[in-house]
C-alpha cells in the first residue's frame, strides 16, 4: 500500500499532509501501512491542535515498526 496524498485528500488534514511532506522516514512507514493502521493515524492527526503537536505525531509515525 502506498501513501498518496492526492487520494483522499478531503480525508488527509493539510497540516498532516505538509508534516509528512517534510519527514521522508514517516512517509515511508506510513506508505507501508494497512489501510486501518494509515485510518487510525489519521484520526489521531484529526484531533491534533497545533503545529508542534502534527510534528510530533509524524515523528512518532517515523519511529515506528516500519522504520
Amino acid at each position: 500500500m502506498e501513501f498518496d496524498l492526492d487520494k483522499n485528500a478531503e480525508d488527509i488534514p493539510i497540516g498532516f499532509g505538509l508534516s509528512m511532506a517534510m519527514n521522508a522516514q514517516a512517509m515511508k512507514c506510513f506508505s507501508q501501512m494497512t489501510e486501518q493502521e494509515q485510518s487510525s493515524w489519521l484520526a489521531k492527526a484529526g484531533q491534533v491542535k497545533s503545529k508542534t503537536e502534527m510534528e510530533h505525531l509524524v515523528s512518532q509515525i517515523g519511529e515506528s515498526r516500519y522504520s
